[in-house]
């Protein structure tokens, strides 16, 4: 009787109190998006009963933010797991190993034109995309010719306008270049005057009034970090979760 008691309490002790490894969450970004997303992956922590490190040092598995964090804590390699996201190209990074997960933090092109067309109820159409050329042979990695067509500019995006304007959509691609203010201004007001339709998987052009922004959630994002705690998809990048 007294075994099976005993028994009992160490199942029960297990259950109740979890394993011991601790978690922590590294954030390389101070900007709204990533402190909403350090705060939900946080309250969730707490809520699901795991125990918190204070640091990275401390800490068994990593919840990391940001291309910075992501770097270092892959030269320290001291983690149980690692799970990371807000990376623009995490393809660029030694990412494919054991124990190391990703989230993608823009939903990748194809996606959000799929998700255009059948909002718009459209047959599949070509889009363009203008990028520098130094981004071209990363941009072909993501962008299928089956529905892009890359239109290429070497200094500003006003180089290849006529050629834009051959296409009624365009594709805003995270291409820093593309993305200067100044080079992105310029971009939306010849699309105001030729009547071009823009879409982009980066929340923050909403603001530019780019058409059609599929957005992430990043509620959802935090809850998806927070499950592949405990699991191990076959995946090693995974999909964003985007806003309904």
């Amino acid at each position: 009787m007294v075994r099976i008691a005993l028994l009992l309490l160490i199942v029960f002790s297990s259950i109740a109190f979890g394993d011991d490894r601790k978690v922590c969450v590294i954030n390389s970004y101070k900007v709204p998006p990533a402190l909403e997303l350090e705060k939900n992956l946080l309250e969730l922590l707490k809520e699901r009963g795991y125990l918190i490190a204070l640091s990275g040092k401390e800490c068994d598995i990593k919840l990391v933010i940001g291309t910075p964090a992501l770097v270092e804590s892959l030269k320290r390699d001291r983690f149980s797991k690692l799970i990371y996201t807000f990376v623009l190209f995490p393809e660029k990074f030694p990412v494919n190993r054991e124990n190391v997960y990703g989230i993608r933090i823009f939903p990748l092109p194809e996606r959000t034109v799929k998700a255009f067309m059948k909002k718009k109820g459209l047959e599949k159409v070509k889009v363009a995309v203008p990028v520098s050329r130094k981004m071209v042979p990363i941009a072909k990695r993501y962008l299928p010719e089956e529905y892009f067509r890359l239109i290429v500019f070497r200094s500003t995006p006003t180089e290849v306008f006529n050629r834009l304007s051959r296409y009624r959509y365009v594709y805003i691609f995270p291409d820093p270049k593309l993305l200067r203010f100044v080079n992105l201004l310029n971009l939306i007001n010849f699309g105001k005057e030729n009547d071009l339709v823009f879409l982009t998987g980066l929340g923050d052009l909403k603001r530019y009034g780019v058409d059609f922004v599929q957005e992430v959630s990043y509620e959802k994002l935090a809850a998806e970090m927070v499950k592949l705690i405990e699991s191990k998809p076959k995946e090693k990048i995974l999909p964003c979760p985007v806003k309904e």
